[in-house]
């Protein structure tokens, strides 16, 4: 009797000491160091940071949400522990979340923290539940804790102070808020190429994001990928009047995610990229290899980013970077 042949897929690559510049998006990079380019707002998120929010949202998730851990859902745990392993990340807390709505979000400074609804474990398979837990931590590799977690609740406090503000003011307030969601949208973008080197498996992240926007049970089997990411070309042909980019303008301004179908269109090109093929090689920028490295006085955080002049662990002052 001839042996069945093995089937098996091959390990996913680890990346021991990858830095998070190896992925990080250049949208992402730009729009953030035009950010920090605003007069006083690093100060004004050190602030809103010793207001407490992370505290807030530690005791509510710890109230009334189940914590993953190898006694609790331990194959959501076991998920956590791999793309841990493959990203060469602290494991943070999980907690999985009742919930209607299909999402997953990181937060936390002092500790690192995602947090999952139970409808997006429903709706997503084994694999492309891993991808969104790499997406996650690819959030917190690039040391997006910070200026996520503040620039929420910043736009909220604008949001509710636009009435009682002057014409400029109000002017000002709504151009930060516009900038600070332009920078949410495109680290997004930085975050979903984390999750691809997680489950290195492009398929997998069009199909989670096709899932997301449009997923019904009954249709799963006949969901087509490239017919979704063409969407995106779509989507931008639809520049060639004032009145449509007008109307992207209004859709997009306020949203925390670029569109699902530009977001698959960036997937899938990276995935055939040569800087993504040299990951795969293990050719990558490490952490240990960077310049600017420095250790946070208040928390001992070592913080590799050069242009943060806050920790983004725990808010404190960063010493400046010294230059030979």
């Amino acid at each position: 009797m001839t042996a069945a042949p093995n089937l098996a897929l091959p390990p996913r690559v680890r990346f021991p000491g990858i830095s998070s510049a190896a992925f990080e998006h250049p949208s992402d990079r730009a729009a953030l160091e035009a950010l920090r380019r605003t007069p006083g707002l690093d100060r004004l998120l050190k602030w809103l940071s010793d207001m407490g929010a992370e505290r807030y949202l530690r005791v509510k998730f710890t109230a009334d949400s189940i914590r993953v851990s190898p006694r609790q859902c331990s194959r959501l745990y076991n998920d956590l522990r791999e793309a841990c392993a493959i990203l060469d990340v602290k494991e943070p807390e999980l907690y999985l979340s009742q919930y209607p709505v299909p999402n997953a979000f990181a937060f936390g400074m002092q500790r690192h923290t995602i947090v999952m609804t139970t409808s997006l474990v429903d709706l997503l398979s084994e694999t492309e539940r891993l991808e969104v837990i790499g997406h996650e931590l690819g959030h917190i590799k690039a040391e997006h804790m910070l200026y996520t977690q503040m620039a929420f609740l910043l736009a909220d406090i604008l949001s509710m102070a636009a009435g009682t503000i002057t014409i400029p003011g109000a002017i000002l307030t709504n151009g930060l808020i516009m900038a600070l969601y332009t920078w949410i949208r495109k680290s997004e973008l930085t975050a979903d190429r984390a999750g691809l080197l997680t489950v290195q498996d492009p398929n997998i992240c069009v199909s989670g994001l096709l899932k997301l926007v449009g997923g019904s049970q009954k249709l799963m089997d006949d969901l087509n990928p490239d017919e979704f990411t063409r969407q995106a070309d779509l989507y931008e042909d639809m520049d060639e009047d004032l009145m449509s980019l007008y109307y992207k303008l209004m859709l997009l301004r306020f949203q925390t995610h670029p569109f699902p179908a530009v977001r698959a269109r960036e997937l899938t090109e990276w995935s055939r990229s040569d800087q993504y093929l040299r990951l795969l090689r293990g050719d990558y920028p490490r952490v240990e290899t960077d310049q600017g490295r420095r250790t946070c006085a208040a928390c001992s955080a070592i913080v590799t980013n050069v242009t943060f002049r806050f920790c983004p662990e725990c808010g404190g002052i960063l010493d400046p970077v010294t230059r030979d």
